[in-house]
């Protein structure tokens, strides 16, 4: 990973906190899934960004109501760590996404 993304995940991490706004487990995770929604529709960084914070929110210890949330947190976290790389190579290289849209 390059050091620029490096650096946007230690700060993700470092902010993976609870968020009153989202007092729930559940309400994190339909927020994320609104997010992944609008990003399959139209895969931009800053929407890889923010779907890669929340999932971090879902690690907080105040969002740990079973064993099976906080495994779906982690592996959310790295999924979300992989999109937004593949987002910044892709953007670094000037790649073009399927329907001719450039990444934003």
């Amino acid at each position: 990973m390059s050091d620029r993304v490096i650096r946007m995940n230690q700060q993700s991490e470092t902010d993976a906190q609870f968020d009153p706004d989202l007092p729930t487990a559940n309400a994190v995770m339909a927020s994320l899934c609104c997010v992944a929604a609008q990003y399959a529709s139209r895969p931009s960084t800053e929407l890889a960004k923010l779907a890669l914070d929340l999932a971090y929110k879902l690690t907080a210890p105040q969002y740990a109501e079973s064993e099976l949330i906080t495994e779906v947190a982690q592996q959310l976290v790295r999924q979300w760590k992989q999109v937004l790389y593949q987002q910044v190579q892709a953007r670094a290289a000037g790649m073009i996404i399927p329907g001719n849209r450039f990444i934003n």
